[in-house]
């Protein structure tokens, strides 16, 4: 039984150019959908410390302050 035709070696390379090219489109999107939730998470870390700052009483001023002062010691 015949197999085919037989790709040529420049069309061999034309294939794997074209696949790299779609395998880095895919990546940078994957990385910037990845980027976009780590800002997410970022927020939601963020928020969830106001909420606890608040419910301190505290400003965050306060709370700048005495991370501060820990760090210099």
């Amino acid at each position: 039984m015949a197999r085919g035709v037989k790709k040529s070696i420049q069309e061999k390379i034309a294939q794997k150019e074209e696949l790299i090219e779609a395998l880095s489109t895919r990546i940078k999107k994957e990385k910037d959908e990845l980027n976009e939730l780590l800002e997410m998470q970022k927020m939601e870390e963020l928020n969830e410390l106001r909420a606890v700052v608040e419910k301190s009483g505290m400003e965050i001023s306060d709370i700048i302050q005495m991370a501060q002062m820990q760090a210099a010691q």
